[in-house]
């Protein structure tokens, strides 16, 4: 009796895509609260809900706009998580406190600003979301190893439209926070398992605006300040300071990209500065940084502190003559640089009358201006206040013509009404040039245009700002996006465009660029050069091949004998459905053995449309006993949690302590202490997250007994493992379906 059944490719092919796509039967699941849920909402749970069970944490990662608060509350609806824990920037506490009530959920929030200072919920949530999870990129800061332990033994949903800022290490420390150190070993293809990117980010989103621009605006002027900037003196640091001459030319660079107001603004601060310095040095004392804070600078004048009382005396006659002549120099050189800045054309002027443009070439439209620098704001504001309809927004206030205004009353004008009056005339907004303090989590999609006055240092800051405005429930049907270009000099030198486009490539690796985020005239095509199939759009485009194939009322197959059949192809392969305890995983091979990457399967999920045809029982076999003994390699690491092993110095020094504590152990304790160096032993190898881990560093590391080492070791795995997640034990898995490609020459 052979060990498979044949059936249909049809049937294989449903198979395959019921079981991978899991269940699809949402009557009544796509309404939470007063929300009704889009369907890539629902798909986006669902897909989310079944990482989580399996990995113990999972990556909401779909672009700006599309409704992830509300996919993350559905999340902990379909887990029946009762006691949920949210963690965001203390910006977005209306709007989540918002999504609640519409929801009718309840949580608890804490805002990463009280992490940061230390504050950690005592209770372990059923699951932790992070909102803004870019925030937890950096593992050394403080507020990172607060989020790690409210996580330890939590389920975690990560949250963020732009999770890789600078590199692929901003992605993978998020994922730490429930995959532990083993997040460190992962390939981008391991690394999209992860990751939820969800619906397109092109312009044939439902229920989206579409998307026009990014489109370049050159400015007239010609700012000719390049040759000042390179030719300033080298500044000199406080005392426990080191010189970083490059970089902060590059700072003073990028001010000048925003306006002529930023870099005079950024010199007269180091003008201050150096006249602390002077100061300072002139009583024969060289200050710290510190110290040198102690004098403040106004925007117009410098406030004088005593220097013998606020620097310890540390310099002697000889440095102090080197220094005070560097710093003088220094401060002739900006000095210079400024009185050139102050006769010469101001391009702010220009940067104005684009504005205006853009205004007449939009009239009846909102528009939001952003940029990075405070200064920039306040220049434009300068020129622009007259104009009706104007307001300014920086982290220190709003403005109009009028004076001043709160905030909140700036934005409602920019935020969906659910009923009440309208602004009259004479008050409606039309123009809000602001800051990036705007660029986070705030729904302002009444505006339906959107200016980049600079560009920030990485592209996720770039698509945060449309995102504002290009949102689901925007009556608007396009969203319009200009970028001032900067001088081109200034780009030639700090390759701004370049440096940004490095850092798309990045993140498309990861989890999918998120638009069109750049402008022309070089088209998104050369940022995806090389790079067309990559892990995150081909996970996307397997899942639209497997959609395609479901049938409205998909056979369901039950039985342990695996569903076979063999179909004519261009190549010669195989794919494999596994199943175990409700999780599916396929395999694929293409040629050069079998593989579960993203890539691989699309290359053969490709080449299996053709029509049935006839195969041996023996080629069966053979392909059956080689998906088996795939199986059987990869025991070994799915078994323990070899790839943290290998990060983790702590599990590796915990491994050989218990080997030792039994060895060192008289003979009459060695059986009392074997099952709890057996338990110790678990604990080490068991998946951890990032919090756990960061426990199991200090237990190690503790100067204990052995026995009562290893009591602590085995405590701590029962209370920290995470059983089920990360090594489900692909040797366990059942082989469900195999789809053969028969290459029409054999």
């Amino acid at each position: 009796m052979s060990g498979f059944r044949l059936a249909s490719p049809d049937d294989v092919r449903r198979l395959i895509a019921t079981t991978t796509l899991g269940e699809r039967s949402n009557v009544g699941r796509n309404v939470l609260g007063r929300i009704e849920l889009r369907p890539h909402q629902v798909d986006a749970a669902e897909r989310l809900v079944a990482m989580i069970e399996r990995n113990g944490g999972a990556m909401l990662a779909e672009p700006v706009g599309l409704g992830k608060t509300y996919t993350a509350l559905a999340v902990a609806d379909r887990l029946d998580a009762r006691r949920v824990i949210v963690a965001i920037p203390a910006s977005l506490r209306e709007m989540w406190t918002a999504a609640l009530r519409d929801c009718r959920r309840d949580a608890t929030w804490i805002t990463h600003e009280a992490l940061s200072r230390g504050a950690v919920p005592s209770d372990d949530p059923d699951l932790v979301i992070v909102d803004e999870s870019h925030r937890l990129r950096n593992p050394a800061t403080g507020r990172y190893a607060s989020v790690a332990a409210l996580c330890a033994r939590s389920r975690v949903l990560l949250v963020s439209a732009t999770p890789v800022q600078n590199s692929r290490s901003d992605l993978v420390a998020q994922i730490a926070l429930y995959l532990g150190r083993a997040a460190w070993s992962l390939n981008d293809a391991d690394i999209a398992n992860h990751v939820v990117r969800g619906a397109d980010a092109g312009n044939d989103r439902h229920g989206v605006p579409r998307l026009s621009g990014p489109h370049v605006v050159s400015l007239a002027a010609e700012d000719d300040c390049i040759d000042g900037l390179l030719a300033l003196r080298p500044p000199i640091p406080a005392k426990d300071e080191s010189t970083a001459a490059a970089l902060l030319l590059y700072g003073l660079v990028h001010q000048w990209t925003s306006s002529r107001a930023a870099l005079v603004a950024a010199l007269e601060r180091r003008l201050a500065r150096g006249v602390a310095l002077v100061s300072t040095l002139e009583t024969g004392r060289y200050p710290t940084r510190a110290e040198l804070a102690a004098w403040t600078w106004s925007g117009e004048a410098v406030q004088l502190a005593f220097p013998e009382i606020i620097a310890a005396a540390g310099a002697d006659d000889d440095e102090t003559g080197e220094l005070l002549d560097a710093v003088r120099a220094h401060q002739s050189s900006i000095a210079a640089l400024l009185e050139r800045l102050r006769r010469g054309p101001d391009p702010d002027d220009d940067r104005a009358t684009a504005v205006r443009e853009l205004r007449r070439r939009h009239p009846g439209e909102r528009i939001i201006a952003f940029c990075r620098y405070a200064e920039t704001v306040r220049a434009l504001w300068a020129r622009l206040a007259h104009d009706a309809g104007v307001a300014a927004l920086t982290a220190s206030g709003a403005r109009v013509a009028g004076g001043r205004l709160t905030r909140a009353s700036v934005l409602e004008q920019f935020t969906p009404r659910r009923g009440g009056r309208e602004t009259p005339r004479a008050e409606r907004i039309d123009l809000l040039i602001t800051t990036d303090v705007l660029s986070e989590g705030l729904n302002l999609q009444e505006a339906s245009v959107v200016v980049h006055l600079d560009y920030p240092w990485n592209p996720a800051r770039l698509d945060q700002r449309v995102g504002r405005v290009r949102r689901l429930g925007s009556r608007h049907d396009v969203v319009t996006v200009y970028s001032v270009a900067p001088p081109a000099s200034a780009e030639r030198l700090l390759r701004i465009d370049e440096r940004l486009r490095d850092k798309l490539r990045i993140a498309q690796r990861t989890v999918g660029v998120a638009g069109h985020i750049l402008p022309s005239p070089i088209p998104l095509s050369i940022v995806n050069r090389g790079a067309a199939e990559t892990a995150s759009d081909v996970r996307e485009r397997l899942r639209s091949w497997l959609d395609s194939r479901e049938s409205p009322a998909p056979a369901r197959e039950d039985s342990a004998l695996p569903l076979v059949a063999a179909v004519t192809s261009d190549r010669t392969g195989s794919i494999a459905l596994l199943v175990q305890s409700g999780d599916a995983t396929l395999i694929a091979d293409v040629g050069a053995g079998f593989d579960a990457s993203p890539a691989t399967m699309l290359a053969a999920l490709t080449a299996a449309l053709g029509s049935s045809v006839v195969v041996s029982d023996a080629l069966v076999e053979a392909v059956l006993h080689r998906v088996n003994s795939w199986l059987d390699a990869r025991f070994g690491a799915s078994a323990v949690e070899l790839p943290a092993i290998g990060a983790s110095r702590s599990r590796r020094v915990a491994l050989a302590r218990v080997s030792r504590a039994l060895s060192r152990a008289p003979r009459h304790r060695r059986a009392i202490l074997a099952p709890l160096a057996h338990a110790a032993r678990s604990a080490a190898v068991a998946p951890l997250a990032e919090g756990a881990e960061r426990v199991l560093d200090s237990l190690v590391a503790s100067d204990l007994p052995d026995e009562a080492w290893l009591r602590s070791i085995a405590a701590f795995g029962e209370l920290h493992a995470r059983p089920g997640a990360r090594g489900h034990g692909l040797a366990r898995s059942r082989v469900a379906a195999v789809l053969l490609l028969l290459a029409s020459s054999g």
